[in-house]
């Protein structure tokens, strides 16, 4: 099975031809038809309901834009290509995370405690009325939970949404989908002590939720605490640092985090130091968005790059070694940085040079579509997250692909919410022939870089009028 991943990887880089994309349903949401509903309070923000607002930030119908032909006009060849009645303008419904082609394939599903803010019971979250349906009554936690957690979240893929547009790359899309949700969850959720899992019993999952697993996969699960009333907390221990690093040796042991890959060190390039940095996911979250029409080519700041960076790297609260994917750049414009090509080193928070020059043709020549060439010209950091697929396989088997997928995902939402946080816009792109960069990078054997996100001072024409359905 392993073989399979391992062909996919090397071949599909591009979509695929659909025969016939009329034969896949153009519904974006599920219906359980005579299913009973648990309605969840609306708005999300104002309502004091931690799940329901939970929910609404992951995979809710949360805000609407008007478009016109001309914001479309990047992504097909002509003004006769776009598919619209109205030659003026339409409205479009957006979600809070990105997603390929705006397919929205992910799902959101609720495994619910007694303790849970919903009843019991396992429950499909509906976001075009933003009430849950019951599938089955009754406890489950245990089945799938590794800690006493209090609701379980599952995200699953609907691959036939991604399917009738990309082909054969939709599985690749999914998986990296899956990392940006689950991104998304930990940043919201810190207040219930999310962690996420991306490695556990899929079939079981899949029975306990009603799915077909060919056309519907599980990929990941986020595991909450409701948060505890404050206490009165008694003086620091900070005058008894051996006996604390005696008792945080325990804690350790009791729950191990995941253990490093088998991956080379740091080299021996130029490194440079960044400036402290603070980034602010949950503040992202409420602005992010993706640059429509890119760039304008402004120079970055120092801080801004340290900012953006910083959460690239930051290690996620799931079961997925640190080091899955290594964290590649290009800078190009950004004051006092040479141009080139980096790894982020995030322990330091330092930029280890990879590759000198200005990285601006390269970049084109691996772009796809005009937009993302638009970008290679304007844009300031690209972010390339890299993956060892031999090193990924020894730890996860045939899994390894769909977990380095998902971190890399992870890694560029995180990145691109910082950068919302401090009015810098960013873009994933997945029309890149990422390949064409390795022998830049000096990548070698199994390497390889995964994905890419732009980033920059946004184009003026590029921000559109919006409307937040929940304020």
């Amino acid at each position: 099975m392993s073989d399979q991943v391992t062909r996919y990887q090397e071949d599909v880089h591009t979509p695929t031809e659909v025969a016939d994309p009329q034969a896949f349903p153009p519904r974006v949401v599920k219906s359980y038809p005579g299913a009973p509903r648990h309605p969840l309070p609306w708005p999300p923000e104002r309502a004091g309901h931690r799940l329901g607002r939970l929910l609404a930030d992951l995979g809710g119908i949360t805000r609407s834009q008007w478009l016109t032909p001309l914001d479309m006009l990047p992504f097909t060849d002509s003004f006769e290509a776009i598919p619209d009645d109205d030659p003026l303008q339409w409205l479009v419904t957006r979600r809070p995370t990105p997603s390929g082609g705006a397919r929205y394939s992910a799902e959101w599903y609720v495994i619910a405690g007694p303790d849970s803010e919903v009843p019991t019971g396992v429950h499909y979250y509906d976001p075009a009325r933003h009430d849950l349906v019951r599938l089955r009554a009754g406890d489950y936690r245990a089945q799938v939970a590794s800690r006493p957690a209090a609701t379980v979240l599952v995200q699953t893929n609907v691959f036939w949404r991604l399917a009738a547009k990309y082909g054969e790359m939709h599985y690749r899309l999914a998986c990296l989908e899956a990392g940006i949700q689950v991104a998304q969850a930990l940043a919201v959720a810190g207040e219930q002590e999310a962690t996420a899992r991306l490695c556990f019993p899929d079939a079981d999952l899949t029975d306990l939720l009603g799915l077909d697993p060919r056309e519907e996969g599980v990929h990941a699960l986020v595991e909450l605490l409701p948060p505890t009333p404050p206490a009165v907390r008694g003086p620091s221990l900070a005058a008894f640092p051996r006996a604390h690093g005696a008792h945080a040796a325990v804690l350790a042991q009791s729950r191990p985090g995941p253990e490093p890959l088998a991956t080379c060190a740091a080299g021996d390039g130029k490194r440079i130091s960044l400036p402290l940095a603070a980034p602010d996911l949950r503040a992202g979250t409420l602005t992010r968005h993706a640059a429509i029409r890119g760039f304008n080519g402004d120079p970055m700041s120092p801080g801004a790059l340290a900012t953006v960076l910083a959460a690239y790297g930051q290690q996620a609260r799931w079961d997925l070694p640190a080091d899955l994917v290594e964290f590649y750049c290009v800078v190009a414009d950004v004051t006092g940085i040479p141009s080139g090509a980096y790894r982020y080193l995030p322990d330091e928070h330092q930029l280890e040079l990879v590759a000198e020059g200005d990285p601006r043709q390269r970049l084109r020549e691996a772009a796809l579509a005009a937009l993302t060439q638009q970008g290679a010209r304007t844009a300031n950091l690209w972010l390339l997250p890299v993956g060892d697929a031999e090193a990924a396989e020894a730890r996860f088997g045939a899994r390894w692909y769909r977990v380095q997928q998902a971190a890399a995902g992870a890694a560029l939402h995180r990145a691109c919410l910082a950068a919302a946080s401090i009015d810098v816009a960013s873009r994933i792109q997945n029309d890149v022939l990422t390949h064409l960069l390795d022998q830049w990078f000096g990548l070698e054997g199994r390497k390889r870089s995964l994905l890419m996100a732009q980033l920059g001072t946004e184009h003026p024409a590029g921000l559109r009028p919006e409307f937040r359905l929940t304020w």
